[in-house]
């Protein structure tokens, strides 16, 4: 695979060739804690120039709740057309098709705080794997030394799992925090069978298409991480660009430079490479 063009390009200079934009969140337009501090002028002059918004997020959360979330870090639903997360694509599959795990009682695999996602459906929260029809998985749970053997319980029983996050890890200000998509990862490494919802699958992509009623040749994808972002939106069809402002920032030095040498392997480790890269939003 040739190497990428590895210089930075201001996002002012790429947008104008293009009606939609797909934006990240964490990472791209906040860092877990706080908005990013061009973010918000940044969608506003998007919108300006007519171009629609669709924010896609591998959150394990309902769109309404992210949506809220943001809206407390002064990020307004008139910055964007459209927000979707991975938590909601999981909502909506298992009301069209209640059937598709095979049962109505799940396990919960993943903080307390995320336990409610599947609030509202003709299903029950089991506090025993041994009693559950398949698992939920949202993200790595407090009782992390347990996880292992929630695990190898789940394959014992046979139980199919549903990631509500396939993302493998993010930073919440400068803190890692494991996703749902390393237990996902570890889960299909011991023989269980994953059903994933989000980022980079192309159901994601669809629907955000939908959202901005346009197609693939239109839209610039934007995302921090070249896992879920860059592979999914290649694999939708979609232009991309990476943006340094999260889980790969350490591909940034300290003066503001990218380390070539990392982002090549990065690019190599995926087998892919976005067509543009930021520094950041703004």
């Amino acid at each position: 695979m040739a190497d990428p063009i590895l210089e930075m390009t201001p996002l002012a200079d790429l947008v104008g060739a293009y009606r939609g934009v797909i934006l990240d969140v964490f990472g791209v337009i906040h860092d877990g804690v706080s908005a990013f501090p061009d973010a918000c002028a940044t969608l506003g002059r998007i919108r300006k120039e007519g171009i629609r918004i669709c924010l896609l997020s591998n959150s394990p959360r309902r769109s309404d709740e992210v949506v809220q979330r943001l809206e407390t870090m002064g990020i307004g639903r008139d910055l964007y057309h459209g927000l979707i997360t991975s938590g909601e694509l999981v909502y909506e599959a298992l009301t069209e098709s209640p059937e598709l795990p095979a049962g109505s009682t799940y396990f919960h695999l993943g903080p307390v705080e995320l336990a409610e996602l599947l609030s509202g459906l003709p299903m029950n929260a089991s506090m025993s794997i041994e009693a559950a029809d398949f698992i939920l998985a949202t993200g790595w749970s407090e009782e992390g030394a347990m996880t292992g053997k929630l695990l190898h319980a789940g394959i014992a029983h046979k139980l199919p799992m549903i990631c509500a996050n396939p993302d493998f890890e993010i930073l919440i200000g400068d803190k890692k925090v494991i996703c749902a998509g390393a237990l996902a990862r570890d889960y299909e490494m011991l023989g269980g069978r994953v059903i994933s919802y989000g980022k980079p699958y192309l159901a994601a992509y669809s629907k955000t298409l939908e959202v901005l009623c346009l197609s693939e040749g239109q839209v610039l994808a934007i995302g921090d991480s070249v896992a879920t972002d860059i592979v999914g939106g290649k694999r939708a069809g979609l232009d991309t660009a990476l943006v340094l402002t999260g889980v790969h920032k350490n591909c940034l030095t300290r003066d503001g430079k990218m380390d070539r040498l990392m982002l090549r392997d990065l690019f190599r480790q995926y087998d892919v490479e976005p067509d543009f890269i930021l520094s950041s939003l703004g």
